[in-house]
């Protein structure tokens, strides 16, 4: 019996489908997938596109892991990083209408070990980032602690703001939750996951991260040192195993979710509504993260980066159209790929060019001028930005100093969109260097000092925003 190649496979099922106008776009969705594989070192990419909830494209190029030169199917698990912050969601909102949960009390009422200044930190406050809980746990990644050891260490911590005064991303909101869950269920939150998410949409393949199982089409990870792929550097199952996106999943499995989210299913409606409703701050003002998701009027989104892997998924709302990226190479720019995609999938999203705004505060472009510098430098001083305990503004620097220091010299900075987040002045400026072009995200505070701050590098000068 002749078996017929995946993509001819495919191409019968679109046909089916009434979809024949996507396969003319096929050969150009292949070739941006392969460009970003070149252009980021990159082993292997998984893909799939969806519209309406139903496949069009799932794909897998390259290898998912070189030493044995294995290819990467539509079954090959990446670890999701960050990604999976919203099947946590959905886990919690599930407990939350089992009456086990209730998103607005207090942590505390779930972990009464946790301090009494927690006592305003609520598990909504959690989901969506307004907890002011620090960004990361303070502990070794080598370590094996129990539950009960991490949450220690976490419970010292100072923490960054009152609970509801502002927005700030934070791993450690995510790795609390997943505690919450633990106690309540009786099980590790995986474990919650694969019998309530998982089992009943049908993703098969996923589940938590077990180093030492046997897990057929499992991935490796790639990192890049010294101008050479190396294997991911190993961590500890302890820090493997947090519910802040510790899970193994493939783009057949995230073909599963973006269905039910088209059609609205396995959570109540009460619950969807929820995860889509933009976090509110104390003031009143809204900012564009849900419940696991970043979100705005068209779509929503959200990445995740661990251990030599990139993953970002976009849902957009008209046209509904989801893409996900699944990359086992840290140089991957999953969320510039998958934005690409759905471009050449749907014509109406095609991302436009960036380009510089006019100079319209020369003040504040000299500010972030000196702002890269003293990043460089590693002499960032601490009176430019508030509701930063010691540890987490350290940490926010140190993961730029050696990006900026190997990017050569300035040679551009120009502000390229002015808005507001949070209620707050917000700026997206970039800069270019001669070996690489970032771009810093800012927002202040009332007082005039700097409330987030994120810098990333973008592939070039005009890329879409």
């Amino acid at each position: 019996m002749k078996i017929m190649p995946l993509k001819a496979v495919l191409a019968a099922m679109l046909l089916s489908m009434g979809l024949a106008p996507t396969l003319v776009r096929a050969d150009a969705i292949e070739e941006r997938v392969r460009q970003e594989m070149a252009r980021g070192d990159v082993p292997g990419v998984a893909v799939a596109i969806l519209r309406d909830g139903q496949p069009v494209r799932v794909e897998g190029f390259g290898f998912a892991n070189i030493e044995h030169q294995a290819p990467v199917h539509p079954d090959t698990l990446f670890k999701t990083g960050a990604l999976g912050m919203q099947f946590t969601a959905a886990g919690v909102l599930l407990l939350a209408e089992e009456g086990k949960l209730d998103l607005d009390a207090s942590v505390r009422r779930y972990l009464p070990e946790l301090p009494t200044s927690w006592q305003t930190v609520s598990l909504r406050r959690m989901l969506n980032h307004t907890s002011g809980l620090p960004a990361t746990p303070n502990g070794d990644f080598r370590v094996e602690y129990t539950d009960a050891q991490m949450l220690d260490i976490i419970a010292h911590e100072k923490l960054n703001f009152a609970a509801g005064s502002r927005w700030r991303f934070s791993y450690v909101d995510y790795v609390v939750l997943g505690q919450v869950m633990a106690r309540v269920t009786g099980q590790p939150y995986a474990r919650y996951l694969a019998d309530k998410v998982f089992a009943p949409l049908g993703m098969t393949r996923a589940r938590g991260i077990d180093e030492m199982a046997i897990i057929p089409n499992r991935a490796a990870g790639y990192e890049r040192r010294d101008g050479h792929l190396r294997n991911a550097e190993w961590i500890s199952a302890a820090a493997n195993s947090t519910a802040d996106g510790s899970l193994y999943l493939s783009v057949l499995d995230y073909a599963a979710w973006a269905a039910a989210l088209s059609r609205q299913s396995l959570l109540a409606k009460a619950s969807w509504a929820a995860m889509g409703q933009p976090a509110r701050l104390e003031n009143g003002a809204a900012c564009n993260y849900g419940l696991g998701w970043y979100q705005d009027d068209k779509a929503w989104w959200h990445g995740g980066s661990w251990q030599g892997f990139q993953t970002f998924s976009i849902r957009y709302l008209k046209p509904e159209l989801t893409v996900v990226v699944l990359a086992n190479g840290e140089g991957a720019d999953a969320e510039a790929l998958a934005r690409d995609l759905a471009g050449l999938a749907e014509p109406a999203l095609v991302p436009a060019k960036a380009a510089p705004m006019a100079e319209t505060d020369r003040d504040m472009t000299a500010q972030v001028a000196a702002l890269l510098d003293a990043i460089a430098a590693d002499r960032v001083a601490a009176g430019g930005f508030t509701d930063y305990a010691d540890l987490d503004l350290k940490e926010l620097v140190g993961q730029y100093v050696t990006l900026l220091q190997g990017a050569g010299p300035r040679e551009e900075l120009a502000l390229f969109t002015k808005s507001t987040q949070c209620g707050e002045p917000y700026w997206r400026y970039r800069a270019r260097y001669r070996d690489q072009v970032v771009e810093v995200r800012l927002s202040k505070a009332a007082n005039g000092r700097i409330d987030n701050m994120e810098i990333v590098p973008v592939r070039g000068w005009d890329a879409p925003l």
